[in-house]
């Protein structure tokens, strides 16, 4: 269920305690979920459970790995 999204700053102070993962160790789509997934949030105003972000954020990340695996990249 849903509920209305707490003050930015108790936000901001839970989530920096818990960052425990090194940044380069997090893959480019994980990333790029997580940022997609929490703005989306924000333009809601809502927070759902910690098991619905994330399943989102899995979600949205193999759905950006899919479209990536179909990319060819050129070097020169």
């Amino acid at each position: 269920m849903a509920k209305r999204v707490k003050p930015k700053v108790e936000s901001q102070h839970k989530r920096q305690k818990s960052r425990s993962i090194p940044l380069e160790q997090v893959s480019p789509a994980v990333l790029t979920a997580t940022r997609d997934v929490a703005y989306m949030l924000e333009q809601l105003s809502i927070l759902p459970g910690p098991e619905d972000v994330l399943k989102a954020v899995l979600d949205r990340a193999e759905h950006l790995e899919e479209q990536a695996s179909g990319i060819t990249l050129f070097e020169d």
